[in-house]
């Protein structure tokens, strides 16, 4: 059951995922090229090395002709109720009673009150619009039985019902 919405969902999730590790990704990138696997390896590792150290000076980085970016991001927040825990606690830790009695604990919280120590930084990555286009024409959903491994085909009109209990879910195949 749904808290928010206070009804039943069904969603799907992905199952049987495969993983290329690095060697057969730099493999696969080499094939049919004039580069080597380890060519493609040593790229990677400078752009794993470079990449961060460019971010970190708040630059985005696009790396590819359709569009692939990565960008530095920052995130955080501070709410009304921890502004007020801090400022009680600066308020109690405070010697001087006049210093003190200066600190409003139930002042309104303002920008400026938003940290350094309540943000993070990251790494974002916008993905080409085109990519997920490729992807989506390549990938195939497949719905699979609950009781075996067996993967049945199932068009997608075919409603997910009590009568049909195996459909349990799809698979990306591509």
């Amino acid at each position: 059951m749904n808290q928010l919405l206070n009804e039943l969902i069904v969603v799907p999730r992905l199952v049987n995922t495969q993983t290329v590790d690095f060697n057969d990704w730099c493999v696969r990138m080499a094939h049919g090229s004039t580069v080597t696997a380890a060519d493609v390896a040593a790229v990677m590792q400078q752009i794993e090395d470079k990449l961060p150290e460019i971010l970190s000076l708040n630059a985005k980085v696009i790396c590819s002709p359709s569009g692939l970016t990565f960008r530095p991001k920052v995130s955080g927040c501070i709410k009304q109720s921890e502004l007020k825990a801090k400022l009680e606690a600066r308020k109690a830790a405070e010697e001087d009673p006049e210093k003190a009695a200066k600190i409003d604990v139930n002042r309104e919280l303002t920008p400026s009150d938003l940290g350094i120590n309540d943000c993070s930084v990251s790494i974002e990555v916008d993905l080409p619009k085109e990519w997920n286009t490729i992807f989506h024409n390549r990938a195939t959903l497949k719905r699979i039985k609950k009781t075996t491994t067996e993967i049945v085909e199932a068009p997608a009109e075919t409603p997910e019902t009590p009568e049909n209990p195996e459909n349990v879910g799809p698979s990306i195949e591509g």
